[in-house]
């Protein structure tokens, strides 16, 4: 049996775990959850030189968190839109997705879900909605910090922007790179990451079902 170990990995199961509607796998989505988060962070941590090893092999969530954001100098949506400067036409857009400060807050608060609880809980004890309402907050932000294909913001190193890119295996890498056109690059930091995405953005499928 293969037991993938990437952020969306995690994410994967921790979705199957939510939709099998039994309690006792809401602890098991948790424990998933706050996988994805951290292996989230290294994945960004572990594409840059920059980064020391000793950042990169760190697993609590605070001190990941804070990494990179030392490493990043951001805690924002970053999206990288390339157009035609003589038409104005888009060719490519990419996002950089962080785990937000949200997010790494809601993965902390499932420690109080991860140890044996204290009292017996029924099923109509607003416990176990509650329980339910983080993991699925937390379903959303994941899928939300596991689309973008930057793996970290653009970051300059003298007269050169360094990238560095994950992307689906059957992206047309061809986008960037159009014949004859003079290219213009927009750099926008944004709050979150947009409800709706350009036609041109290369990312990774988000579950539209799973949008509010």
């Amino acid at each position: 049996m293969s037991y993938g170990m990437s952020a969306r990995a995690y994410i994967e199961r921790a979705e199957s775990c939510l939709h099998q509607h039994d309690p006792k796998y809401f602890f098991y989505a948790a424990f998933e959850m706050r996988c994805a988060v951290e292996k989230r962070m290294r994945e960004y941590l572990d594409a840059w030189d920059h980064v020391s090893r000793k950042q990169k092999q760190g697993w609590e969530i605070t001190k990941l968190g804070s990494a990179t954001e030392r490493a990043f100098q951001t805690d924002r949506v970053m999206r990288w839109r390339v157009e035609d400067e003589h038409t104005g036409k888009t060719l490519v857009v990419l996002y950089y997705t962080p785990v937000t400060r949200k997010l790494r807050s809601n993965a902390q608060r499932l420690s109080n879900y991860l140890h044996a609880p204290k009292k017996y809980h029924p099923e109509t004890d607003a416990w176990w909605s509650e329980f339910r309402g983080l993991l699925e907050e937390m379903l959303l932000q994941l899928h939300d910090a596991t689309t973008g294909t930057l793996l970290g913001p653009a970051l300059k190193k003298g007269n050169q922007i360094q990238m560095t890119t994950d992307v689906p295996p059957d992206t047309d890498i061809g986008l960037t790179h159009v014949k004859g056109a003079t290219m213009k690059v927009q750099i926008d930091h944004l709050d979150e990451l947009p409800k709706t995405l350009e036609q041109e953005a290369v990312v990774w499928k988000r579950m539209e079902s799973q949008r509010p």
